[in-house]
């Protein structure tokens, strides 16, 4: 290590130069996890929630429709989450809520909206305050400040106050970069895309930027299927995040695998694992994101491959890489 990356990394606390650290799914050793804590008691959604915005903060909690579960599962109008590298144990109080002193990282949140969806309810919460251990409070500090000074793209989002630190708390779960394929018949789009998540075998759910052109093309043609891709394709799988903001082109504009999918016969990007084609249903908007509800037409396997494009905060890929826990990064 050079004494300048030396110094970079006793002030910032940070290593790794990339701020999002792509990975494959599968090989992530020791993910956290994560429990929601409420007055009713505490429990595990580290599979069970999904996140949907990034201003504000939006989770998603998925349950069984109240009509058939007791009313003690009844969501509260603000819960807490907790992050940690093991069992939670109730020891300590954080903001009024059961806590646990090792937890890594902590979320309050507060209730917004829920939609029922089949068998299943989904709670949106979105995030009022957070806290996290991932590097030191002074080089938290210093990192903040190199925000505010620090040149920003037209058309980058703004995360003020503590937002910043939520989405980095929220982006410490490994969350899976997908590739949307959209068609009007003739011409496509692909674009990438992590705030997405099964509800069901019936319903899917994800979100997409209001301002975005990819929305508009979602609401329009209404049929869409999203792949996961091999880890492997993490550099492309990137470069099409321009797209977001792009009109549909001829398939010749994209690198496509030899495969369609079942029903709408849409393109699917090289390295598909597997695909689900998803048919427009509803949505609803909170924050900057709209947030699309849709219904599963099918679900098929295209590879095993083992590996699946996902990626973590480096807030986070720093935590684990000082307490030992390596981990194999795709720095693009």
């Amino acid at each position: 290590m050079s004494l300048i990356t030396q110094i970079k990394k006793r002030l910032t606390g940070l290593s790794f130069s990339q701020e999002y650290l792509c990975i494959s799914l599968e090989d992530l050793a020791s993910p956290l996890r994560v429990f929601l804590t409420s007055p009713g008691g505490n429990h595990d959604v580290t599979k069970t929630h999904l996140f949907l915005g990034y201003k504000p903060l939006i989770i998603g909690l998925i349950y069984p429709d109240q009509k058939n579960v007791t009313a003690s599962l009844k969501m509260p109008e603000e819960i807490s989450l907790h992050f940690t590298n093991g069992n939670f144990e109730g020891n300590c109080k954080w903001q009024g809520f059961e806590a646990d002193r090792k937890s890594i990282a902590r979320l309050r949140l507060r209730k917004k909206e829920m939609r029922r969806l089949g068998s299943k309810m989904i709670y949106f919460y979105e995030g009022i305050d957070g806290v996290h251990f991932f590097i030191r409070r002074q080089q938290q500090w210093i990192n903040n400040l190199r925000e505010k000074v620090r040149f920003r793209k037209a058309g980058n989002v703004t995360l003020p106050g503590n937002l910043y630190q939520q989405i980095r708390i929220a982006y410490s779960v490994p969350r899976v970069i997908s590739i949307i394929t959209i068609s009007d018949g003739d011409k496509i789009n692909m674009f990438p895309t992590d705030l997405h998540g099964l509800v069901s075998d019936e319903y899917y759910v994800g979100s997409l930027r209001i301002a975005g052109r990819v929305n508009e093309q979602v609401e329009q043609w209404k049929k869409i299927t999203i792949s996961t891709v091999d880890a492997a394709r993490y550099v492309e799988t990137y470069a099409l995040g321009k797209n977001h903001m792009t009109e549909l082109r001829g398939k010749e504009n994209f690198s496509c695998h030899d495969m369609l999918s079942e029903n709408f016969q849409h393109a699917l990007p090289v390295g598909t694992n597997h695909y689900r084609e998803l048919m427009w249903k509803d949505s609803i908007d909170l924050g900057i994101h709209r947030i699309h509800f849709y219904e599963i037409i099918c679900s098929r396997a295209v590879s095993d491959s083992g590996s699946t494009l996902a990626h973590i905060h480096q807030y986070y890929g720093q935590w684990r890489e000082d307490h030992g826990l390596k981990a194999n990064y795709l720095l693009r």
